[in-house]
Parts: structure tokens; C-alpha cells; sequence
């Protein structure tokens, strides 16, 4: 665990939720992205000159356009958002949940069953953050981006700040 030093109060502006705060290196990022490799597109024929010459020339080339290789980019780009904003969330935000708030992992988790007849998967502290204090695309966004770079400052750090600036 971080030292407190290196920890800053942090608190979701849409649930009011407080948690800590702990920076992310961007090169583990890369590290996400370089264990899941972009798919390849497939392969087709491209005939140089004119089709009806024996002596046109037949190469293959990727075909980036294929409709079934957008399809995978997209899901692609969906993964790897989700394993990066996963990461992110389960290295960059320090909390020990209490009892009420493994009570309400607990009870998300029995309305999924219910509904979806199929477990939520995820740690405790994953779902709480990412389904429970994550309260509005704004607070995932604002989250991912202190994460990465402490933009918003704390109040300790204004105090300290401020008092550097006196007589």
C-alpha cells in the first residue's frame, strides 16, 4: 500500500461517494494495450493492371474495409476500453470497503442473479467503484482522467500551496 503521501481524497461529484486516489504510470497502460493485441485484417486478392492480362500482376492485401474486420475492430476497441478502465480502477483508487458497502456488492450482485440469471463478475471493490460509486458517465470520465493525472487538486494540496506563499 501507498504511503499516505501518496494517496489524495478523491470524491464522485454525481454519488458523493469518497474514496483515495493513487497515480497511474501511463506506461502500464501501454502494457495493457500491448498484451492484447489489435486484430488483423483479412487477406484478399488485388489484381494490378488489368484483370484479363496473364500478366497482371496478383498480390494479397490486407483489407481493412471488410465489414466483418470493422466488427472486430470495434469489439476490440470495446475490450481493451474496458481492460484499461478496469486496470485503472483496481490500481488507482484505494478504498477498504465496510460492511455496508460489501452489504450493497452483496445485494447488486443477488439483483444481477436474479435478473440475468448469471454471476457479475468482478471483485467487491471493482463492482462497488465501477456500479455503485460511478454514478454517471461524467464521474467515470473525471475519474479515469485524475487517475492519470492528479489534474484536480486536493485541499491539502491548496493549503500547502498556499502556505509555501507566505511571508
Amino acid at each position: 500500500m501507498p504511503s499516505k503521501s501518496e494517496l489524495f481524497p478523491y470524491t464522485f461529484k454525481d454519488t458523493g461517494i469518497k474514496v483515495k486516489i493513487k497515480k497511474v504510470s501511463p506506461l502500464l497502460i501501454v502494457e495493457v494495450q500491448k498484451a492484447m493485441p489489435v486484430p488483423k485484417p483479412p487477406m484478399q486478392d488485388v489484381v494490378y493492371g488489368d484483370p484479363g492480362d496473364p500478366g497482371a500482376k496478383k498480390v494479397q492485401e490486407p483489407n481493412e474495409s471488410h465489414p466483418d474486420y470493422l466488427a472486430d475492430i470495434d469489439d476490440y476497441n470495446m475490450a481493451l476500453e474496458m481492460k484499461v478502465r478496469k486496470f485503472m480502477i483496481m490500481r488507482g483508487v484505494v478504498i477498504n470497503l465496510d460492511d455496508e458497502q460489501k452489504q450493497e456488492v452483496k445485494q447488486l450482485r443477488e439483483e444481477w442473479k436474479e435478473e440475468f440469471d448469471a454471476e457479475l463478475n468482478g471483485s467487491d471493490k471493482f463492482l462497488y467503484i465501477s456500479y455503485i460509486a460511478i454514478g454517471t458517465d461524467a464521474d467515470m470520465e473525471e475519474l479515469m482522467d485524475v487517475i492519470m493525472r492528479r489534474s484536480q487538486p486536493t485541499e491539502a494540496v491548496i493549503t500547502e500551496v498556499k502556505a509555501s506563499f507566505q511571508g
